[in-house]
């Protein structure tokens, strides 16, 4: 008996070295891959609104609108809801909307400035408070309902012995919601009329995994495709550059409704 037990220890010793090299292995090859990095390039997002931003610089390099001071205000979610750098999206919206024309000055001072603000004030340097604002944007991320309407169905099978399958599907619909408005810096007044108030309803399905938004302007439906990486916060951007035409076009008084139904 003893010496069947020795062949056959010999080749289980044999059979765990085997395992472990070959798991070195295929540790070594993942290692490798890793280290390679992502193999996708980074990629620039485009929106429903993108040719809108683009249209709103040539309208406003045409009729020689520059420089117009506007400061922007943090955009607040007041639902705590939709954790997104919603006044960031809003200054990359104006950014791309006037890369041409430079029909809007752009101002940011807040709770992200504080380094250039006290960098500027270490170097006694007072030029930055020199061209005061004549707008300031202000607005919040005010409604968030989610669920709205939703409907789930779901089918199966059972047998007593041997188990059962199923198949189960649903789909609901949210609304986000984004007010904008704008004041006069001379005496904190709204200024009429410039405003946006504009909500993206967001359709999602399956497992949540599959999503679509739309948003309805003027007699006009954006459709938004989202996918499992991009979800409600592309669904915001495009909500946000929507708003940041109307705003800007109401302020500067441009024919801005055509850019949205190009």
């Amino acid at each position: 008996m003893r010496g069947m037990q020795t062949p056959f220890l010999m080749a289980s010793i044999f059979l765990v070295l085997t395992g472990c090299v070959s798991l070195d292995s295929r540790l070594e090859n993942e290692f490798e891959e890793v280290k390679k990095g992502p193999v996708g390039a980074p990629y620039k997002s485009i929106t429903s609104f993108s040719s809108s931003l683009r249209c709103m610089d040539n309208i406003m390099l045409a009729k020689g609108i520059r420089n117009i001071p506007v400061m922007v205000e943090d955009v607040d979610d007041k639902t705590d809801e939709v954790k997104m750098g919603v006044r960031d999206m809003l200054v990359s919206a104006i950014s791309e909307m006037t890369y041409r024309s430079h029909g809007i000055r752009l101002i940011l001072y807040g709770k992200d400035t504080g380094n250039l603000v006290s960098f500027l004030k270490a170097a006694n340097n007072n030029t930055a408070y020199e061209q005061l604002p004549l707008y300031d944007i202000q607005g919040s991320i005010s409604q968030f309902d989610k669920g709205v309407v939703s409907t789930d169905a779901s089918v199966g099978l059972f047998a007593r012995r041997d188990g059962g399958m199923g198949f189960s599907r649903g789909s609901s619909l949210s609304v986000v919601a984004l007010d904008l408005n704008v004041l006069n810096t001379s005496d904190m007044s709204v200024v009429p009329g410039v405003s946006s108030k504009n909500s993206v309803a967001i359709f999602q399905k399956g497992n949540s995994l599959d999503a679509d938004a739309s948003i309805n302007k003027f007699g006009v439906y954006f459709d938004i495709n989202l996918n499992r990486n991009e979800g409600q916060a592309q669904a915001v951007r495009s909500l946000v550059e929507l708003a940041a035409v109307e705003i800007i076009g109401k302020l500067v008084r441009v024919p801005y409704e055509q850019c949205l139904k190009e």
